[in-house]
């Protein structure tokens, strides 16, 4: 069964299973915001997945050569002005809203990706309940090059120092790497990804639906009451300060990425961060 009722997404039942695909190949599915946008339909497909009694198990894959590229830059790119901190708060709580949503719904939530896994893709996986990923994905919060916020939401998942490294570098990691940090569960081949990943989910769909949503509220609530909750709160509260000052943020060469990004575009702003630097840090590990 598809559902046609969205723009952004494509939204199937299947054998249990509520299939959630991003479906912006061309922008390489980078999640817009508001009323209408790629999160505003991923959130209502989940609450309905999360309502519906014929669905034990929620997985989110993507269409294209990425899972995610991150946020929608455009806005950035085009505004007449930098945001205001008011604005940026605003912001930040409509992704709260957001990652609630996710937290919140009442089957497993698997997230499926491939190809790119960054910057805000980043801390939307990291809401759901496990990550399989294809062996060709690169994860990274690359919006460290250009001064902009990002690494809350990986705190409780990742540890403070592999948080720190990524958001400090903005360096990409393979697959094995986010496996072996604890951000992936299992990393498969990307031919095989989606059968993988959809073998899972089926096996979950079959489990007691009750069960399931109680075991999954026991495990949300030790971890919200073990400080994830004010961490979120604390963090997200720093992120609007930090993405107010990302409008002075320099290119090594003097310049301000949020100039390059309106005058020269993506390519310009990709320049711009390679004379940071070009190779990674980390080698590239396999299995």
């Amino acid at each position: 069964m598809t559902n046609a009722a969205y723009e952004h997404i494509l939204y199937e039942v299947a054998d249990g299973v509520a299939h959630v695909i991003l479906n912006r190949p061309d922008k390489l599915n980078a999640l817009g915001n508001g009323p209408g946008s790629s999160r505003d339909e991923i959130g209502r497909a989940l609450a309905d997945a999360s309502q519906d009694a014929d669905i034990g198990c929620v997985l989110i894959r993507a269409n294209g050569r990425a899972f995610c590229a991150g946020g929608d830059l455009s806005r950035i790119g085009g505004a007449p002005a930098p945001d205001t901190p008011y604005d940026n708060q605003v912001f930040n709580e409509d992704i709260l809203k957001f990652n609630a949503g996710i937290r919140a719904v009442r089957k497993p939530v698997i997230a499926a990706v491939h190809g790119l896994c960054l910057g805000t893709a980043m801390g939307f996986v990291a809401q759901c309940d496990f990550v399989i990923a294809a062996d060709n994905t690169r994860f990274g919060l690359i919006e460290g090059r250009i001064g902009h916020p990002g690494a809350s939401d990986l705190v409780p998942v990742i540890g403070a120092a592999w948080t720190k490294y990524l958001i400090y570098t903005g360096e990409m990691i393979d697959a094995w790497r986010a496996e072996k940090i604890g951000l992936v569960l299992s990393v498969e081949p990307a031919e095989r990804l989606a059968e993988r990943a959809g073998d899972l989910a089926a096996r979950m769909a079959r489990m007691p639906r009750e069960a399931l949503h109680l075991n999954k509220i026991c495990i949300e609530n030790v971890l919200e009451a073990s400080g994830r909750a004010a961490g979120r709160l604390a963090g997200r509260a720093q992120d609007a300060i930090t993405k107010s000052m990302s409008s002075a943020a320099r290119a090594p060469d003097g310049r301000f990425f949020e100039h390059i990004l309106k005058t020269e575009g993506m390519d310009g702003m990709k320049k711009a961060r390679e004379l940071q630097y070009r190779e990674n840090w980390l080698p590239k590990l396999s299995e």
